[in-house]
């Protein structure tokens, strides 16, 4: 009895610091912290090549989901440092998408060619996806965990190569586990 009470004891302070130092992480990019993972998200869009991608391909992975376009300023301000957090961590568990709204894969495919970005484009024509996500502000990012559910929101632009911005996604990487729902 004495060692069960121990080991709850244990798993209940282990468990209660790892969701302070998510929360910690969060805070420390200006992330917003969902408190309650959502059921997975699905979502089915082309890539700039015509290929068909879905989210669901991407299960197991921590991803990085973008909304943006070319016209917006502060999304081309911070799109190189996303390329350099997709270079270093681009082995391991994480997956950045950047969903374009409602411009020309012409146009989406030329932007990654000149600023040499080489994470996932998706190409949202009708602006559906980015309705369905409440996107009303670009850029806008979600963190999904890697069951596919929406942990983290951020609005607005971030240096998403910092050191605060790499913690939080090593983090996750090894050591984030969805909540019991």
């Amino acid at each position: 009895g004495v060692a069960v009470h121990f080991l709850y004891n244990s798993y209940i302070a282990t468990a209660g610091s790892q969701r302070q130092e998510l929360e910690r992480l969060f805070r420390d990019m200006g992330v917003l912290k969902i408190p309650h993972a959502t059921r997975p998200v699905e979502i089915q869009l082309k890539d700039v090549l015509g290929n068909m991608v879905q989210l669901s391909d991407y299960r197991g992975k921590i991803v990085f989901l973008n909304f943006w376009a070319t016209w917006c300023p502060t999304c081309v301000i911070e799109m190189p440092s996303m390329e350099k957090l997709h270079r270093r961590l681009k082995d391991k568990e994480i997956v950045m998408v950047a969903i374009n709204l409602q411009e020309t894969p012409a146009q989406v495919k030329s932007f990654f060619e000149k600023l040499e970005l080489s994470f996932t484009a998706l190409l949202d024509s009708s602006g559906a996806v980015g309705t369905g996500f409440a996107v009303n502000a670009l850029p806008t990012t979600f963190v999904l965990d890697k069951e596919g559910r929406i942990i983290g929101k951020a609005l607005g632009p971030r240096e998403w190569d910092s050191r605060a911005s790499i913690a939080l996604f090593e983090y996750l990487i090894d050591h984030y586990r969805a909540p019991a729902t």
